[in-house]
């Protein structure tokens, strides 16, 4: 390639005769250095260019030399590419005999080598379009004009099928990490929080837009393993609701089926590859029992390599998002103990939302396993007959309605969760009844064990350990000013919500009925008693309102 000659003056500038004249430079050389000429005077720094390479250099117009952050960062990122060669090149440097050593030692970390995404054309079926919003349109305009494959994916997938707003989008793209923030990074606001697990999060028209490569799976220590295909992406997804992927100009890509189990009415939570794992299941059940036990149990690995997804699972159903196909719940509760390895502050996260969710008297009885996992104080309940007329249910049965019936207050239900804990060991079988002394303070011994493993903070465990004292409490005409007194306001009304769902999940009985709701409007009249009128004293508001609790109490006969 023939090289370019310079002219001196234009190369250094001004700057040259300023610095001649103020430091006294007799020539170039002495200026800039002997290094930037070779041996016949030619300019040699761009020998190491190719003709294309060299091509833009020259013709690319004048810039302010890079500030040392970017220096710094572009050096950083050099390694990075240079790194791959390296590691390659000492993996094929074996000796020819290993050392001794005496003990083994901890080597570096590698960085893993770099994926080759494939580049074919996005796939899809244009027979259903979405409506995408235009600032993720832009989005996937520039990847689109990079070169680059991409696709929406998850739940805003679900939701724009169901035609309800999305607010956070999910890109997954053949782009390496570093390309994506090249592209983006100085043309929007970003988020980079979540690029140790592979994402960047665009925001753009008040959305948080998250750009990511294609992902096989994130390891436990919440690392990224990349993959090819966007196939590989979306198979490492749990449910095949959350594998159905829309590219805009090739349309909806569905390579699992999830499509059939989205709908308005309902969303089904189906494993991917189930058909798979039940015949395997149907198969081990087959084997001879010595056989059978030698053999490992089905698990589905989704929810192996990500035992959150039980969780999340469990959150949906409760909340009325989803539902669950037959084999997925049963293989969920065959494998409970794979919530061992979530960290009690997860678990304790993922219950809340849970216990307060509108089905949650029904995820209680489906998810037993799961709950028998997470209180295993719990499972003595199950099919345990109190022998009483008042009751029409099981024990678990009846802590799972009461729990439903429940105010949605985390304290209450919890409460209710754990307030029949203690009659399994007061039990005491007279023929016909059993009678269940001592079961509250039975009950509280239990409950401080349990929150020992289940996390929550000194105020919630105080209020639930009065509330399953105190469950059992009579509060009458008689006594209801005293026990205000005794207890607070605050703990008297989370004590009649209490009581009202509990009393309603014993029988079916119109009188259940009537006492339930009588003891709900005392808990709201409570509620109100700080709101008097300025003219009145607090102490004289207070002897009011209790004195409406008393007059209601009466005219329902309690």
């Amino acid at each position: 390639m023939e090289k370019k000659k310079f002219d001196i003056d234009d190369l250094l500038g001004e700057d040259y005769e300023e610095d001649e004249e103020e430091y006294g430079y007799e020539d170039y050389e002495e200026y800039i250095g002997d290094d930037i000429y070779n041996d016949h005077g030619e300019y040699d720094l761009l020998e190491d260019y190719d003709d294309d390479e060299y091509e833009e250099f020259v013709d690319a117009p004048p810039v302010m030399p890079a500030p040392r952050a970017k220096t710094a960062e572009f050096s950083a990122v050099r390694r990075s590419y240079e790194a791959p060669a390296q590691v390659q090149k000492a993996q094929t440097e074996i000796p020819a005999v290993r050392p001794a050593v005496s003990a083994p030692t901890a080597t570096p970390e590698q960085p893993p080598a770099p994926v080759e995404f494939s580049d074919e054309p996005p796939k899809g079926d244009d027979t259903v379009t979405l409506e995408v919003p235009l600032s993720v349109m832009e989005i996937i305009d520039i990847l689109k004009e990079h070169t680059y494959t991409c696709y929406l994916v998850g739940e805003c997938v679900n939701l724009l099928y169901l035609g309800e707003r999305v607010m956070d989008f999910d890109i997954a793209c053949n782009a390496s990490l570093d390309r994506i923030i090249a592209i983006f990074d100085e043309r929007f606001k970003t988020r980079e929080d979540l690029l140790p697990r592979g994402e960047l999060i665009i925001i753009n028209g008040g959305m948080g837009i998250s750009v990511a490569p294609y992902r096989s799976r994130i390891d436990g220590n919440g690392r990224p393993i990349y993959c090819k295909t966007i196939d590989e992406d979306l198979h490492r997804r749990t449910f095949t609701s959350e594998t159905v992927a829309y590219n805009p100009y090739a349309g909806i890509y569905d390579p699992f089926g999830g499509l059939a189990c989205i709908s308005e009415e309902k969303t089904v939570l189906k494993a991917i590859d189930e058909e798979v794992y039940e015949k395997l299941e149907a198969e081990r059940a087959k084997m001879k029992p010595k056989l059978r036990d030698q053999t490992p149990k089905v698990v589905i690995p989704a929810l192996r390599d990500n035992p959150e997804t039980i969780m999340i699972a469990m959150q949906k159903y409760a909340r009325g998002e989803a539902e669950l196909s037959e084999y997925t719940l049963k293989n969920i509760n065959d494998n409970a103990e794979l919530t061992d390895m979530i960290m009690p502050a997860e678990i304790s996260r993922y219950f809340r939302r849970i216990i307060l969710g509108r089905r949650i008297t029904d995820a209680l009885i489906n998810f037993r396993e799961v709950v028998f996992r997470i209180f295993p104080v719990l499972r003595q309940e199950l099919d345990f007959d109190q022998k009483s007329e008042y009751q029409e249910h099981t024990l678990y049965e009846h802590t799972a309605k009461a729990v439903g019936y429940a105010f949605p207050d985390y304290a209450v239900r919890l409460a209710l969760l754990l307030h029949s804990i203690g009659k399994y060991d007061c039990a005491a079988d007279r023929g016909d009844h059993m009678t269940f002394y001592g079961h509250s303070e039975r009950g509280v011994m239990l409950a401080r064990d349990v929150f020992e493993d289940y996390e929550a903070d000194d105020a919630l465990r105080e209020r639930v350990l009065f509330m399953i004292m105190h469950h059992d409490d009579r509060i009458s005409p008689d006594n209801v000013v005293r026990y205000t007194e005794f207890c607070g306001m605050e703990y008297t009304r989370l004590l009649l919500l209490m009581q009202s769902a509990n009393i309603r999940a014993k029988s079916s009985d119109p009188v259940n009925e009537r006492v339930s709701s009588t003891l709900r409007q005392l808990a709201d009249n409570i509620t109100t008693l700080g709101s008097a009128p300025r003219a009145q004293t607090r102490k004289t508001a207070t002897i009011d309102g209790l004195r409406n609790i008393t007059d209601l109490l009466g005219r329902n006969g309690i």
